[in-house]
């Protein structure tokens, strides 16, 4: 039998999935992108072509041999 903290941590984590696709959704509207099944945002972000060649998703270190925004970040705390 399952008790009520894992019926509420069920519910918890459907809600959140819920939620994600719903504000995908929305962004893809913003950005006028079809949307047929509103599920298959379920894993995957609607703006994220999901292609590491492109220049809009991809590592700047792999494309274009400079340091990441992080990295950056990094460097300006340390001096």
């Amino acid at each position: 039998m399952s008790s009520e903290d894992q019926k509420e941590k069920h519910s918890k984590r459907l809600h959140q999935k819920k939620s994600y696709i719903r504000k995908q959704v929305k962004i893809a509207k913003a950005n006028h992108i079809p949307v047929e099944e509103p599920h298959m945002f379920a894993k995957h972000a609607v703006m994220d072509c999901g292609n590491p060649d492109c220049p809009v998703c991809s590592n700047p270190r792999k494309l274009y041999k400079e340091k990441t925004i992080q990295e950056k970040r990094f460097e300006q705390i340390k001096e």
